[in-house]
């Protein structure tokens, strides 16, 4: 391990984290690292074998299982979804707009998601798909469909609601059948309306406080999915490897739309996976899930030479999907030369 990664990994449990945990493959071969506790209490220590809210990483799921449905012939990427969902949206929105966040959906992550006496106060509410998107559906598009991007709950809550328009079963039962059965994904679940954790777990905190059970609900399809570190790390290789996908759906996962991003730059969103440049030059690829009490997510180069899975459990939850933190520790990792 170079020094970058041992200090990213090392002194994060001592200040900003209770426990990280990451998985590296690179040139040299596999290494992984788990450092904090499990549980402040009673002081059990990390380790990988421990599960953990992954919330936006559902995403990639979610992206891959509607790919899927593009595989076998239900659906195109570019038709509306007013064929398949009527009187859901008030103007049309592809298939691919959703998954790489353009269709112009309002956010409303911080009117009560990312707000924390919110989610407090309703952390064992049991919510509908319908009542996820309410505000966003109430709300005129941010943008003409096509033309900006930005990260939107509601675009996935909306996926989630295709996939079952278009097989008539549950989303979760999908990813089920054709993901984490195929694959051998044991220690990956989706949870539904069931608050607690399987065991062992990460416990969450906020400032202190064990947030760790509460209702999958709040976060439904772009975000309910409990996983751990190997498993991540397998679902990533058999996506990028072409396991789960034909050649010509896995490439719209890596295709960014040529439009600004709503909050400066340029857009950085394929469908289901986001590009990230490390200071070298390299793009990976991946995705960083932030949940009240856990940060976790995944990113490789795209020809899986170098890859990288992360779990932390901040003492207190921010508002960067990709904090200074796993910044650091993503491109410690990913750079060569570890």
């Amino acid at each position: 391990m170079n020094e970058a990664l041992e200090k990213a990994v090392g002194k994060r449990p001592d200040n900003e984290a209770t426990a990280v945990l990451l998985r590296v493959e690179g040139p040299r071969g596999p290494w992984s690292a788990a450092s904090g506790v499990a549980d402040l209490t009673t002081g059990e220590k990390a380790r990988h074998d421990h599960r953990f809210r992954i919330g936006g990483v559902t995403k990639t799921f979610v992206a891959a299982i509607v790919l899927g449905l593009v595989d076998d012939g239900l659906i195109d990427p570019d038709e509306p979804l007013q064929r398949h969902l009527p009187g859901l949206l008030k103007e049309p929105v592809t298939v691919r707009q959703l998954l790489d966040h353009t269709s112009g959906l309002a956010d409303d992550s911080d009117v009560r998601y990312n707000d924390t006496p919110w989610f407090l106060r309703h952390r064992f509410d049991v919510f509908t798909p319908a009542q996820l998107i309410d505000l966003a559906l109430r709300e005129p598009l941010t943008f003409a469909p096509g033309t900006r991007q930005q990260i939107t709950r509601a675009n996935y809550v909306v996926a989630g609601m295709l996939v079952e328009q278009l097989t008539g079963r549950p989303y979760a039962q999908v990813i089920e059948e054709r993901i984490l059965r195929p694959l051998g994904l044991t220690r990956t679940t989706l949870p539904g309306t069931d608050p607690t954790m399987p065991t062992p777990h990460i416990r969450g905190y906020e400032n202190e406080v064990d947030i760790t059970e509460h209702s999958p609900t709040i976060h439904g399809a772009a975000g309910e999915m409990i996983s751990s570190v190997p498993d991540l790390d397998r679902f990533l290789t058999a996506l990028f490897g072409g396991e789960l996908l034909t050649g010509e759906s896995l490439a719209h996962m890596f295709r960014v739309p040529d439009v600004p991003y709503v909050r400066g730059g340029q857009a950085f969103c394929g469908a289901g996976l986001d590009s990230m440049v490390l200071p070298d030059g390299t793009t990976v690829w991946g995705m960083a899930g932030v949940v009240h009490g856990y940060l976790g997510g995944m990113g490789a180069t795209r020809d899986l030479e170098r890859r990288a899975v992360y779990m932390m459990s901040p003492r207190t939850r921010g508002d960067l999907r990709v904090p200074p933190t796993v910044q650091s520790l993503l491109t410690a990792a990913l750079t060569p030369g570890r």
